[in-house]
């Protein structure tokens, strides 16, 4: 890694101050979010222990941006993102998070209309909130035992078919938008 590339290291202080070593001065909260813009690497590191803590101020910027009335994210998705901690698949949400992301923001001129990212957002929504369903479902069948295993199979036979379309669509997506 050449030294232009190397992460900017950020300390956070005990008193919420945030400094920056390439530049030796405090930053704030916007200077960052115009270090996010710009495509700058950095890590912020506690300044006391040396822990890695750049994803909590991260997601503390984006908290000051929904409060400041710059909300991008819909309670709902909210609502079903915490609804994922814990879950045995949180990696994946992580992973399908940043695959979208990436896709998303590599095309600008994409010719997805907002209007199919919501149409497919829903339908992705719909796939997980099944998903999550089927493993309720499965916690209930060890509960009350008031369900066939032929039964879940078949939900699960669904849940698979209904991903695998979900799936082709967006490398159908992809393809026509690498065209």
């Amino acid at each position: 890694m050449s030294v232009s590339s190397a992460p900017v290291i950020i300390k956070k202080y005990a008193n919420r101050r945030l400094y920056d070593t390439e530049v030796s001065a405090y930053i704030t909260l916007e200077n960052l979010m115009e270090m996010v813009r710009q495509d700058r690497a950095f890590v912020i590191l506690d300044a006391r222990t040396g822990d890695d803590i750049t994803r909590g101020v991260l997601a503390q910027v984006m908290l000051e941006e929904e409060t400041r009335g710059r909300a991008m994210l819909p309670v709902a998705f909210l609502r079903q993102l915490i609804r994922c901690y814990g879950d045995r698949r949180q990696g994946e949400v992580s992973e399908y998070l940043e695959r979208m992301m990436v896709a998303f923001m590599n095309d600008p001129d994409s010719s997805v209309t907002s209007g199919e990212l919501d149409q497919l957002g829903q339908e992705n929504a719909v796939v997980v909130r099944q998903a999550m369903s089927l493993f309720t479902s499965l916690y209930a069948v060890e509960q009350m035992g008031d369900r066939t295993a032929e039964n879940l199979l078949h939900e699960i036979m669904d849940l698979r078919q209904q991903v695998a379309t979900l799936q082709a669509r967006l490398e159908k997506k992809e393809e026509s938008r690498s065209d």
